[in-house]
């Protein structure tokens, strides 16, 4: 084989098999500089090569597109898990007497704007940060002069140096969160791509080891209907991206005119009661540092059948 035909074939393998999930020919030729015809063909089977080795598989759709053949599936000796490793934690609203939360899980906020997302995860945040696995704080709403007026507000003191992280980071949190610290994420936009909030909390869990990721998400805006004559705000539970920003969430929950909802919670800290659809009634203190007037509706509902 000649010498150049051969290096250009162990530089396409070797970027291949160093991918994970799709790569495409246009990707190959784009990092490797092909151009020619000649090496488009030896681009071609060289990938006809790796197919045949069970390396890759083509794309049922896209024509020029492939996976990487990934056949990586570690053995779960659940027998020697330990079922009471639950991850103490402190939340707003004292929800702690109502969920539980292992390692590995990810936890959504979803709120409508200004209906006090942030808020929650800053609450959380200082809430926890003296927690052993230690809290990275990822900000991507404020700048850090707004940041330390609204801390520096709240009726939790801070120390300084603060035992937590803020960190500044608008996208791909996969990339950078530590798997066994514990993640908040204020918060994760993809802009107009909906579909992709998702598939990036989906690579949030699978880079989680004995952490947990808390991620603000936005919810659409509430629809205006009228019920028999009567106006109404409906609200949304699922942030934007619907059914996926909630298919790796151990606990959701959804602020919303003015009443928090667990939307869905997998591990209640008490099996015999049902968390999920349980929702509180607040108010926000003036400075936007408290949730405040916090009522159960059970309790609410309870009062006005009496």
């Amino acid at each position: 084989m000649d010498k150049r035909v051969e290096h250009l074939t162990t530089l396409i393998k070797e970027l291949v098999l160093s991918s994970k999930g799709r790569i495409s020919y246009t990707h190959v030729d784009k990092e490797l500089d092909i151009t020619t015809p000649e090496e488009k063909t030896l681009r071609r089977v060289v990938f006809r090569e790796l197919c045949d080795k069970s390396l890759v598989r083509r794309d049922e759709k896209l024509s020029g597109v492939y996976w990487r053949i990934d056949e990586e599936a570690p053995l779960i000796d659940w027998q020697k898990a330990d079922p009471t490793n639950v991850i103490k934690l402190q939340f707003p609203f004292k929800l702690e007497r109502y969920v539980k939360i292992f390692p590995k899980t990810i936890i959504i906020v979803a709120g409508e704007k200004q209906a006090g997302k942030t808020l929650f995860l800053f609450t959380f945040t200082l809430l926890n940060m003296e927690h052993s696995l230690g809290v990275d704080l990822f900000n991507n709403e404020t700048g850090k002069e707004q940041m330390k007026e609204r801390l520096d507000n709240f009726s939790i003191k801070i120390s300084n140096p603060p035992p937590f992280r803020a960190l500044e980071r608008y996208d791909n949190f996969a990339d950078v969160i530590d798997p066994n610290k514990i993640s908040v994420i204020d918060y994760l936009d993809t802009n107009s791509e909906v579909y992709e909030v998702g598939v990036e909390i989906d690579r949030i869990f699978r880079k989680l080891q004995k952490g947990i990721a808390v991620i603000g998400l936005q919810t659409p805006p509430p629809s205006h209907v009228f019920v028999k004559g009567r106006e109404k705000w409906v609200h949304r539970d699922l942030a934007y991206g619907g059914g996926f920003t909630a298919k790796r969430a151990a606990l959701y929950l959804r602020l919303a005119g003015n009443t928090l909802k667990i939307v869905y919670c997998k591990t209640p800290s008490n099996p015999t009661v049902n968390a999920n659809n349980k929702q509180w009634k607040y108010q926000i203190n003036k400075t936007g540092t408290e949730f405040i007037h916090i009522s159960d509706m059970e309790e609410i509902e309870q009062d006005e059948l009496l």
